[in-house]
C-alpha cells in the first residue's frame, strides 16, 4: 500500500473518530442539560388547558412552562380549580374553575407562607378603602355625580387591593354571561393584583403581587424593582431612596453575583453577599454572626421597630394571638400579658362591603419593638460590625425624634385644637387650605424624610424631606392655621395668632428672626470664600 493511501486512511479514521467524539459530546451535553433543566410535566387533567391556551395565549403558556410549577406538574386546574357554588366559579369544559387565584388557593401547597402573610401589613393593605387616601381618589379626583372612581380603581387599588365585586341585576342576582354562565366580575374591582386585595373566599391579598404569575420566578420577588411597583412616589419613595443609597448602588453593580435565580432558600451570608435588597432586610433568611440560620417570613413588618406612616411616628410592639392574628401596639399603649383575653378589631368583607368586627382573642406572646429591631439588625450584621449598626440606628432614631418633636406633634396639636374650636369639621377633611398643607406635611414630606433616614438616602432625608417639611411648616402651615381660624371669628384669629407667635419664640424656631452675630459672620465669610461674592 502506498504512503499516500495510508495517509488517506489515517485521515479518514481520524475524521470518523473526531466525529464520534462530537456526537458523544453532544448527546452528553444534551443529557446533562435535560437533567439540569427538566421540562414541563403536563398532567392528563391539565393537557386540554395547555393545548387550548397554547393557541389562544401562547406567551402565557411559555411563562408557565419556564416555572417550577410546570416542572412539578402543577398546572392550570391545580390553581384555578373552583367548587360548585363558589361565587367566582363556573363550569368550563366540564370542570369548575375561577379566574381568581387567591392566597387560600396557594395555601394548599404553601400553608406556612399563607399563615405568615395573613397576619402581615401587606395583607391589610386593602383596608385603606375608608381612609383619607381613598377619599382623595374617589372624591377630590373622582366624579361623585356619575360614580366614576377611575382614579381609585387605576391608582390606589392597584397597589392596596380592591374588594372583588360582581355585577348584579336590579333584584341583586348575580349576572352571568355566555353558554357557560361565567360570573361577571365588576370591572372596577378586577383585574387587580393589589397586595391587600379582598377576595370572595374571605382571604386577603394576591400572591402574584410579588410572585408574578404564571412564571413565579424567584428573581422577581427578590429584586428591588418588584417592590418599587408600589413603594415609590411622593409619599413613600422607597425604591428611589434605595436607588440612591449605597445598598442600591452595590446591588445594580453586582446584580450578576446576587444568586437571584437560586432554587429554594436564598440566604444572606451563605448564598450571596454583594448587597441587600428589600426582601433581604424585610423577609428573607440570613445567617447570624454566630452562624445561626434565621428563617424567612412572609410577614413583611416583623422586623420593623418604628412606624413611619402616621403623623407622629412611634415604636411598635407586636401582640400575637393564639389563632395567629397579629396586632401592633404603639409604645404608649399598655401591653397585655400572654394568656390575657383581648377585644380585637378585624376588618372583613360582608355583602361586598368592608366592615369592622370585634373579636375576642387570647394573647399567645409579645414581640417587643427591641426584639423586632434585633431581628432587622441580624441582617445588617452580615456586612457591618455592631458599632456601625448601632450608630446607624442612633442617626435614624434622632431624625425621627427631630421630625416628631419639632414639627409633627405641634402641627397635630394645632389641628386638634382647630377641630375642638369648631373651625375644622370631621366630615370635611379638605375644606380648608390648612388641611391640604397638613396632609402633605406628614403624608408626603414627613414620610420622605423618615424613610430617607431609615434607608440611608441623604437626598431624600433632607432636600425631599426635612427641607420641604420646614419650608412648608413655616411658610404655609402656620399662616394657614391663622387663616382657617379667621373664617370662624376675629377672636379665634387672634387666639391662634398668639399661639403661633408663642411657638416661634421658642428656641428651636427663633432662628427665623436672625442668626447670632457669630453665625451670620461665619456664613458670610464662607459664602465669600466659596463663590468670591
Amino acid at each position: 500500500m502506498s504512503l499516500t493511501a495510508k495517509r488517506f486512511i489515517v485521515a479518514v479514521l481520524s475524521f470518523l473518530f473526531l466525529g464520534s467524539l462530537l456526537v458523544v459530546a453532544f448527546h452528553e451535553s444534551k443529557k446533562h442539560r435535560e437533567e439540569a433543566e427538566p421540562g414541563p410535566y403536563i398532567t392528563a387533567e391539565n393537557e386540554s388547558c395547555v393545548d387550548c391556551h397554547r393557541r389562544d395565549n401562547p406567551a402565557l403558556v411559555m411563562q408557565w412552562e419556564d416555572s417550577r410549577h410546570a416542572v412539578g406538574g402543577i398546572g392550570c386546574i391545580d390553581c384555578h380549580r373552583a367548587e360548585e357554588g363558589d361565587i367566582d366559579g363556573w363550569k368550563h369544559e366540564g370542570t369548575y374553575v375561577s379566574a381568581l387565584v387567591t392566597p387560600k388557593d396557594c395555601a394548599v401547597c404553601h400553608a406556612t407562607e399563607y399563615e405568615q402573610f395573613a397576619g402581615s401589613h401587606h395583607a391589610k393593605a386593602g383596608e385603606i378603602l375608608a381612609s383619607l387616601d381613598n377619599v382623595l381618589a374617589e372624591k377630590a379626583a373622582g366624579m361623585p355625580s356619575t360614580g366614576n372612581i377611575a382614579d381609585a380603581v387605576n391608582g390606589c387599588w392597584q397597589c392596596h387591593g380592591s374588594i372583588i365585586k360582581f355585577k348584579r341585576d336590579e333584584q341583586g342576582n348575580l349576572l352571568r354571561e355566555g353558554k357557560e354562565a361565567k360570573p361577571v366580575i365588576d370591572p372596577d374591582s378586577w383585574p387587580n393584583s393589589g397586595m391587600g386585595r379582598l377576595n370572595p373566599d374571605g382571604s386577603k391579598g394576591s400572591c402574584h403581587a410579588c410572585h408574578s404569575r404564571p412564571s413565579f420566578q424567584a428573581k422577581l420577588s427578590r429584586s428591588p424593582e418588584n417592590c418599587g411597583k408600589c413603594h415609590m412616589g411622593p409619599d413613600h419613595p422607597q425604591i428611589e431612596i434605595y436607588n440612591e443609597s449605597k445598598h442600591g448602588i452595590a446591588f445594580y453593580a453586582n446584580r450578576a453575583e446576587m444568586a437571584l435565580d437560586k432554587v429554594g432558600d436564598w440566604v444572606l451570608g451563605r448564598d450571596y453577599s454583594a448587597a441587600p435588597t428589600c426582601a433581604t432586610c424585610h423577609i428573607s433568611p440570613y445567617m447570624t454572626p454566630q452562624g445561626v440560620y434565621k428563617a424567612n417570613s412572609h410577614d413583611v413588618g416583623e422586623r420593623i421597630s418604628w412606624t413611619l406612616r402616621p403623623v407622629v411616628s412611634t415604636k411598635l410592639n407586636m401582640v400575637v394571638y393564639t389563632d395567629g392574628f397579629k396586632e401592633d401596639y404603639p409604645e404608649s399603649r399598655d401591653l397585655p400579658a400572654p394568656g390575657d383575653t383581648v377585644d380585637t378589631e378585624e376588618k372583613v368583607v360582608e355583602n361586598e362591603q368592608l366592615v369592622a368586627k370585634t373579636v375576642q382573642r387570647t394573647v399567645d406572646h409579645i414581640v417587643t419593638w427591641q426584639e423586632r429591631r434585633d431581628n432587622m439588625k441580624g441582617a445588617c450584621l452580615n456586612c457591618h460590625n455592631d458599632t456601625y449598626v448601632d450608630n446607624f440606628y442612633k442617626q435614624f432614631d434622632d431624625l425621627v425624634v427631630l421630625y416628631n418633636e419639632k414639627f409633627a406633634k405641634p402641627a397635630k396639636q394645632f389641628m386638634t385644637e382647630l377641630k375642638a374650636d369648631g373651625v375644622l369639621k370631621a366630615d370635611a377633611p379638605f375644606e380648608h387650605h390648612v388641611q391640604w398643607v397638613f396632609w402633605e406635611l406628614w403624608h408626603h414630606e414627613g414620610r420622605r424624610a423618615r424613610h430617607g433616614a431609615s434607608m440611608m438616602g441623604p437626598d431624600y432625608t433632607h432636600w425631599h424631606g426635612m427641607y420641604e417639611v420646614s419650608k412648608h411648616y413655616y411658610t404655609e402651615f402656620l399662616p394657614a392655621v391663622i387663616e382657617a381660624a379667621a373664617t370662624k371669628s376675629h377672636a379665634l384669629e387672634e387666639k391662634y395668632r398668639i399661639k403661633v407667635e408663642t411657638l416661634l419664640a421658642e428656641e428651636d424656631h427663633s432662628w427665623l428672626k436672625g442668626l447670632s452675630p457669630e453665625e451670620a459672620e461665619a456664613m458670610r465669610r464662607e459664602y465669600q470664600k466659596r463663590y468670591n461674592q
